[in-house]
């Protein structure tokens, strides 16, 4: 007979610990154990059988793994969190007693954070770091815009906005922005680094009223971690360009709020111009032993320079042996065959989507290439000065007198675009187009340049449509969308017509439909007519078969799916309320125009 279990010491039991009982273990406060939590990126779990961890008690409680709470207990943050606790128990009874001597002593040795450790365990790769950066930029865009308030400190929000000022400024240096998307919550960006898409939402500049119910000091534990992991992503993306991190600031244009204008990118210096650090004085038998080991340095590289000089005449006497050969006699040539791919019919067909993605990625560096943009003040100029930098545009704006102003005025004549955001306005430059802001934030969503008569001053815009849409087959896809999808479809038969003049681009158009499942029969155009009247009679079998399957499902299968099915009926009727909005919409834009006429 083997031993006997106790109840309670095995299973769930031990497997996940209360909240109370870690905060014992560790021998924290619960604000300090839920900002280390926070910092080690350890969350609550939730047992399957709370009857078997609570051991019969039924309360709610606050669940953790013991591992996790056994991984915490080796943290060298809690000895810095008690270190904190005795500062500030000094620091408050050298204040009581008037102690300024001993007061200044205890702030100039205060204890400081290190989270550098944890940033490289919680993200072992750089490619880990960036597909984890969305939060992260979310956060530090929110408080680089946050009014200071006695909970948030001034060196926070500065520290904030240079971090997010660095990110933009890399952004636009590569080119990696993809869309943008103007919300009711803020504008969403998606940017490409390193073949990862990174997508974040800043706020709209507007006065912030600070909400009373947000505990801002969990806030600041996330900050805390994010600005972190930020400075770690922007030093590996500035050095991986060979660019110097941090970026250069000037101070003054800075202040002047001229944006993105105010930093300078330089090249990192090359080892060999670095100033030498002077070696310290070293011993005779230690000047003997270099002079040594540089004369064997010195004879190793004369040997290997004479090989290689050797080499390089051998092949060089074969090559011309070889053509020799070749022009006497003209049938020992070898025939130019094309490389044929590994891959067979798949990757033949898959190159077309590789040249079509490489072309689009060149048109969105160069988009604006050929734009000069003009801000006026009432536009959001933060938004748009990065949007079109980043697309290769040229962009400049109003100042407040001779403070702010852009690199060029507002009577230039490179103007190419005027953004204006207002009812009316005196078109005094007849050669430039004026607009409203929506048209540029459009054409970086179509990438390419769009007709500029819907966006004219005062004119009513056309719809700006999400590019973070996903066009499911149930779900509701609006008139503009459709027909976005079908110009897209007609540029690709287009290109597709052009690219197919050769014989090979034919064969792969065909080899394409094959794929698909699109099989045509040219001599018989009777067979796609027999094709149609078998796809019609195909739902009934269909039925059938479904009937079957569902007879030999089980109880908990057939639930299943019975659930499936209401959630695709309830989806069906949301579309189909959708469409009957916009058909009412559309029939009451109709009416307001025939009232005008």
């Amino acid at each position: 007979m083997g031993k006997m279990k106790k109840k309670g010491e095995s299973g769930q039991a031990v497997m996940f610990m209360s909240r109370t009982r870690a905060v014992r273990k560790l021998q924290l406060t619960l604000p300090d154990f839920r900002r280390l939590c926070i910092l080690k990126g350890i969350y609550p779990r939730e047992p399957s059988n709370k009857k078997k961890v609570s051991k019969g008690r039924a309360l709610s409680k606050t669940y953790y793994h013991t591992k996790d709470i056994q991984f915490l207990a080796h943290e060298p943050l809690i000895k810095k969190f008690r270190e904190f606790k005795i500062f500030i128990r000094k620091m408050r009874k050298a204040i009581a007693k008037n102690e300024k001597a001993a007061a200044e002593r205890l702030e100039a040795a205060k204890p400081e954070l290190n989270l550098n450790h944890i940033v490289k365990e919680r993200y072992p790769t750089f490619i880990d770091a960036l597909r984890d950066m969305d939060d992260a930029l979310s956060m530090i865009f929110l408080f680089s815009q946050i009014p200071i308030t006695h909970k948030i400190e001034n060196s926070t929000i500065a520290k904030c906005k240079r971090l997010a000022d660095e990110f933009m400024l890399y952004i636009v240096r590569h080119n990696a922005l993809r869309k943008v998307f103007l919300s009711i919550k803020g504008i969403y960006y998606q940017a490409e680094i390193m073949g990862q898409e990174v997508t974040w939402i800043t706020p709209y500049k507007f006065s912030i009223n600070m909400p009373t119910d947000v505990d801002f000091r969990i806030m600041d534990s996330f900050l805390l971690f994010y600005t972190t992991l930020q400075r770690f992503v922007n030093f590996k993306l500035y050095t991986g360009s060979n660019l110097v991190y941090p970026p250069k600031l000037d101070e003054k244009r800075f202040k002047d709020d001229v944006g993105l204008e105010a930093f300078v990118l330089e090249n990192r210096e090359d080892k060999s111009t670095r100033p030498q650090v002077k070696s310290a004085k070293l011993s005779k038998r230690e000047k003997e032993q270099k002079k040594r080991t540089e004369a064997r340095l010195s004879t190793i590289s004369n040997v290997i320079q004479d090989i290689e000089e050797d080499e390089k005449e051998d092949d060089d006497s074969d090559n011309s042996m070889q053509l020799k050969d070749q022009e006497e006699d003209p049938s020992s040539q070898l025939d130019n065959f094309p490389q044929q791919m590994e891959g067979g019919e798949a990757t033949i067909v898959d190159d077309e989507d590789a040249v079509r993605q490489a072309k689009a990625e060149s048109v969105e560096g160069t988009l604006f290439k050929d734009s000069w943009f003009f801000l006026s003040r009432e536009v959001p100029k933060y938004s748009l000065e990065f949007v079109i930098r980043s697309f290769g545009g040229h962009v400049s704006w109003q100042g407040i007198g001779d403070q702010g102003a852009g690199p060029y005025s507002e009577d230039d004549a490179r103007i190419t675009h005027h953004v204006v955001d207002r009812p009316n306005m005196k078109q005094t430059h007849l050669q430039r187009h004026y607009i409203q802001p929506q048209w540029v934030y459009d054409c970086v969503n179509a990438k390419k340049l769009l007709p500029t008569s819907s966006y004219t001053i005062g004119a009513t815009l056309p719809p700006h449509l999400s590019p973070f849409q996903v066009e499911d087959d149930d779900g509701y896809v609006p008139p503009e969308a459709q027909k976005r999808a079908e110009d897209i479809e007609k540029d690709k038969v287009v290109e597709s017509l052009d690219e197919d003049s050769d014989d090979e681009e034919l064969y792969r158009k065909e080899l394409k439909v094959e794929k698909e499942g699109k099989f045509t029969d040219e001599k018989n155009p009777k067979s796609t007519k027999k094709g149609a009247k078998r796809k019609e009679k195909e739902p009934s079998e269909q039925e059938q078969h479904k009937e079957l399957a569902k007879s030999m499902m089980s109880k908990k299968e057939k639930r299943l799916y019975e659930q499936i099915m209401f959630g695709k009926a309830k989806k069906s009727k949301e579309v189909e309320k959708l469409q009957k909005k916009r058909k009412a919409h559309d029939e009451e834009q109709a009416r307001k125009k025939k009232k005008k006429l």
